[in-house]
């Protein structure tokens, strides 16, 4: 298989895998943290990645329309400008799918079993402790909240660093991919700025008269 530890989900057709999210009767299967999907259960466990929030049409619109964009834009670019202007709309495109990806199929901090990301994480925190120092038990999820935590309604878990939940990216962005979500937005809206201002105004013009220019030097030299 491609994934050395999922390689059953990763030998399943594309029908077969989406069916498998919800069950074939249409149940909700055991590989799930909450409202949250979890693909790849030894990875997720392993390294945090392959869970995904209940929103999953959100990054598929997103990954559309960067997809549409870059499709129309590279073109143009390569057209108009020139193929290094094509390539920047390239690597736009690639750091903006990785960044989504990251943010919508990685573990945003979901606080499970009284572990947490530091060393020591959550284990057996005292209840006069979790009162006195910021720190809460959520009857939702049977787990002691960080100070920084809060109970997410739409995915049904206690995130840590909670910050909002984006129905765009599928998931609450939180502690872990935080930092990923800031890298998308900051990506998209560079490269929104890039192809609105450079490929479609302002290097569309410059490449446009630049030949004029140099057919006009040669029949002045003439």
């Amino acid at each position: 298989g491609i994934c050395p530890c999922c390689p059953t989900a990763v030998r399943l057709g594309p029908w077969q895998w989406f069916a498998a999210l919800r069950g074939s009767d249409g149940s909700v299967p055991n590989v799930r943290v909450g409202h949250m999907i979890v693909v790849f259960p030894k990875c997720f466990h392993a390294w945090g990645v392959g869970i995904m929030g209940p929103h999953w049409f959100g990054p598929v619109c997103c990954l559309g329309l960067l997809t549409f964009a870059t499709c129309y834009y590279a073109s143009k670019a390569y057209r108009n400008i020139g193929p290094i202007s094509a390539i920047t709309c390239l690597v736009f495109y690639v750091v903006g799918v990785v960044s989504l990806a990251i943010v919508s199929c990685s573990d945003p901090g979901v606080v499970m079993d009284g572990k947490g990301s530091g060393k020591d994480g959550y284990a057996n925190v005292p209840m006069n402790v979790s009162a006195g120092r910021g720190w809460r038990y959520c009857d939702l999820c049977s787990v002691y909240q960080p100070p920084d935590a809060v109970h997410c309604p739409e995915c049904n878990v206690c995130v840590e660093g909670y910050d909002h939940h984006c129905p765009w990216m599928g998931t609450c962005i939180g502690k872990k991919n935080f930092n990923s979500f800031v890298t998308f937005n900051i990506t998209w809206l560079i490269y929104l700025l890039y192809a609105v201002i450079w490929v479609t105004f302002v290097g569309a013009a410059f490449y446009r008269h630049e030949p004029l220019t140099a057919m006009e030097d040669a029949s002045g030299d003439v």
